[in-house]
């Protein structure tokens, strides 16, 4: 099958999953919903990875339904690999940006939208 349809069919089913997850209530001011979503996101994605499973295998479960699902499993990967390699002041500049950079990027949204 395409690469591409493979992604397309598995990215709309992880983006249904991560919905009816975003459903669970916030609990002392965490998001339990996105917390399940990105810790159970990364665990599958290390499984899948580390396991060597075939291309069209990480096409639609690794690329479409947990790039649906999570995009924060591909961060805790990609962060995973540069500790893995010793490679701790891109790991520690990869973790400063992306966390600081999504969340200026939502503040500016909030900016923009607010006033």
């Amino acid at each position: 099958m395409d690469p591409a349809l493979l992604v397309g069919i598995g990215g709309a089913a992880g983006s249904v999953f991560r919905f009816l997850l975003s459903k669970i209530p916030t609990r002392k001011g965490i998001p339990l919903g996105t917390l399940i979503v990105n810790v159970t996101g990364s665990l599958a994605l290390a499984i899948l990875v580390f396991s060597q499973s075939p291309a069209d295998s990480r096409y639609f479960l690794g690329t479409g339904i947990l790039g649906g699902y999570t995009t924060f499993s591909t961060f805790s990967y990609e962060t995973f690999r540069m500790m893995e390699n010793h490679d701790y002041y891109t790991m520690g500049a990869n973790i400063l940006t992306n966390a600081g950079g999504s969340l200026l990027g939502v503040l500016l949204g909030y900016w923009i939208v607010m006033g």
